[in-house]
């Protein structure tokens, strides 16, 4: 059984700049005597930063669910103790009833004593079972409650790193050119909150490519500030921390199911 617990906020967007402008698309081609550099070594180590990222937050959510999973169980032992309270009642009961019907030797008392413990046997065993039912209903429910807040403040968490360093955004944006390398003409949409930084790094963006390429990048307000979209001839790439977070949050659901069932 898994409980989560402890999370938090999510992120407000930063505001677009009030001032529009006009911004220039430009065109840089790739000359293949600029690619046998460092960028293989640059990518490498910002991958390993995304990575580490990543790592962090299905770290955290493992904490959460060790945490749940501690809680869940206390609180199974403190139904078992009620249960067991109940059933030393029940005996109590019983034994008295026993006695007082004996005691009169008459068989109504003792029949109307084993009624008695009947029903009280019958109460507990609902009383039991409601609690269960309770609990476990509270777990589940509680369970996706807090997954959920948990995958937000990741989110939010990783958000603010963005935030702080711009170079992380510019890494996950080579993660996803690597995935669309072959292609001999790129457009890549960004938010207008990187477009000057990915503008300002252009030249090492299309180091990222084996050979000749025509990279064009294009400011697009409706896509949030942890995203990318690559599109050539050959298809469409969605990139984004958000993408990677849900599906985190993905697998951990299918552990709450698998162990539900």
């Amino acid at each position: 059984m898994i409980l989560l617990s402890r999370l938090i906020k999510s992120f407000p967007p930063k505001l677009l700049q009030e001032e529009k402008k006009v911004i220039s698309i430009k065109l840089l081609k790739n000359h293949q005597n600029t690619a046998e550099h460092e960028p293989e070594q640059n990518l490498k180590r910002t991958d390993e930063q995304i990575e580490a990222m990543l790592q962090g937050a299905r770290q955290e959510a493992e904490a959460i669910i060790e945490a749940a999973r501690s809680e869940a169980e206390k609180n199974y032992q403190h139904i078992n103790r009620q249960r067991e309270e109940l059933e030393h009642e029940r005996q109590a009961v019983f034994e008295e009833a026993r006695q007082q019907g004996f005691a009169s030797g008459v068989d109504e008392g003792r029949q109307s004593g084993f009624e008695e413990y009947r029903s009280l046997i019958q109460s507990a065993k609902e009383v039991v079972n409601s609690a269960k039912h309770d609990y476990q209903q509270h777990i589940e429910s509680s369970e996706r409650t807090i997954l959920n807040l948990g995958m937000k403040a990741a989110g939010r968490i990783l958000g603010q790193v963005l935030d702080q360093n711009s170079e992380h955004f510019l890494s996950i944006v080579k993660r996803a050119l690597k995935e669309a390398r072959e292609y001999r003409e790129i457009q890549l949409h960004v938010n207008p909150v990187h477009y000057d930084l990915l503008l300002s790094h252009k030249e090492e963006l299309i180091m990222v490519f084996p050979k000749e390429t025509d990279l064009y990048i294009y400011p697009d307000e409706e896509l949030s500030q942890t995203s990318c979209i690559i599109e050539s001839a050959n298809g469409r790439i969605e990139a984004s921390l958000d993408s990677q977070l849900e599906e985190i949050k993905r697998r951990l659901f299918e552990m709450l199911e698998s162990e539900e069932q």
